[in-house]
């Protein structure tokens, strides 16, 4: 497993899975909006006296679907704020507060590189892509532990 690759791939993904988050909320929204019945003439009840019968099933689904995007949005939530953390975390220590900084605007706001180097006051574009590996490989050992840092 490539660590540093991983790491990559959760903060240039770190955006869509924060859109993920209201397509999440919209859809479990609409599921509960359109699968209950619209007046109470709606509800039939069988020869068994169970109102839908086989609307039964149908009412398994939807609640089986708001379940499991449920569990899908607060996964996904815990995880950004898990690397919000580590991006805050990195900065702190002495000669990595532009840590945090250079990964958001690299990989989450796709800054240009002169930018970024410019707005932590580096004065070359090289100097901003040894700061950057720098950077990726402490959050990669922050977000994966002791077998990223074996392989680094």
């Amino acid at each position: 497993m490539n660590y540093i690759k991983e790491a990559e791939n959760y903060l240039k993904h770190y955006g869509d899975m924060y859109e993920s988050i209201e397509n999440m909320d919209k859809e479990i929204s609409r599921l509960i909006r359109e699968s209950g019945p619209q007046d109470i003439t709606a509800i039939q009840y069988d020869i068994t006296g169970i109102p839908g019968g086989c609307k039964q099933d149908e009412a398994i689904n939807v609640l089986f679907k708001i379940q499991i995007l449920t569990e899908n949005r607060h996964n996904t939530k815990k995880e950004l704020e898990k690397i919000d953390k580590i991006l805050d975390e990195i900065s702190e220590e002495e000669g990595c507060e532009f840590y945090g900084q250079v990964l958001r605007k690299w990989y989450i706001e796709r800054v240009p590189k002169e930018d970024i180097a410019e707005s932590i006051g580096y004065s070359s574009r090289q100097s901003i892509y040894t700061l950057k590996g720098k950077a990726i490989r402490k959050f990669s050992i922050r977000l994966f532990g002791l077998e990223a840092l074996k392989m680094i």
